[in-house]
């Protein structure tokens, strides 16, 4: 990869990250209701599943959802004279609507598990630790440790007020790892994006494999502090 190849990887990155901490703190505050609704229709179409069972099947959902949708933004780079500003612009929206999702689907998941998303602080940083884990940012150890940033923390600092408190200290330096870790990925497929025909098969790919990857490793995190 050249030098100008690499300045275009470091300013879509940067671009990225920003809107990638906007889009996680906009769900984490105002999407809560409706990721209820969702738990309790997926709860009501499988009675008697084992949260485990639920978060697979959100999982599947979410992600050939976004695959459908990551194909369709790549169409413009396949139309002869649209110019590559529309494709990047479709990839753009692409890329946040597939962190407004991934995200969603967090807290899904952490409501199937019992965990309250009207404690937004503690939600953010479930966000950000399955998300973490996701980018190899967060480690998850034995007997509940999760080590971030270097620091070990056990299951009881992760729950309830402590684990409010902990949010409030880590999540800023948090979010701009994971935001930066997952941009800088995700500028990469976005302009491989622009090769014609080969890039929709990459953004439909890359969409369904990252989403399904966040997915265990939300389901990882999920059991390992329960």
């Amino acid at each position: 990869m050249g030098f100008g190849s690499n300045l275009a990887i470091d300013k879509l990155s940067e671009r990225m990250a920003g809107a990638t901490e906007r889009a996680i703190a906009t769900v984490v505050e105002r999407r809560g209701p409706a990721i209820i609704r969702t738990a309790e229709r997926l709860r009501l179409e499988h009675p008697g599943s084992e949260p485990a069972d639920l978060a697979r099947i959100a999982i599947a959902r979410t992600g050939k959802h976004l695959a459908v949708t990551g194909a369709v933004s790549a169409v413009p780079a396949t139309m002869p004279g649209v110019g590559s500003a529309i494709e990047v612009g479709a990839a753009l929206g692409d890329a946040s609507l597939l962190t407004f999702a991934q995200t969603e689907l967090v807290l899904l998941m952490a409501h199937l598990y019992g965990r309250p998303v009207t404690d937004v602080d503690a939600r953010r940083l479930d966000v950000l630790m399955a998300m973490g884990v996701e980018a190899g940012v967060v480690d998850l150890h034995r007997n509940g440790v999760v080590r971030v940033m270097g620091k070990d923390h056990r299951d009881g600092e992760l729950m309830g007020a402590a684990g409010i408190a902990l949010a409030k200290r880590i999540s800023r330096r948090l979010a701009a790892q994971v935001a930066g870790k997952l941009a800088r990925r995700r500028a990469y497929v976005l302009l491989g994006r622009e090769v014609p025909v080969i890039g929709i098969g990459l953004a439909a790919g890359y969409n369904l494999w990252s989403t399904r990857k966040l997915g265990r490793a939300a389901r990882s995190y999920f059991h390992h502090v329960s």
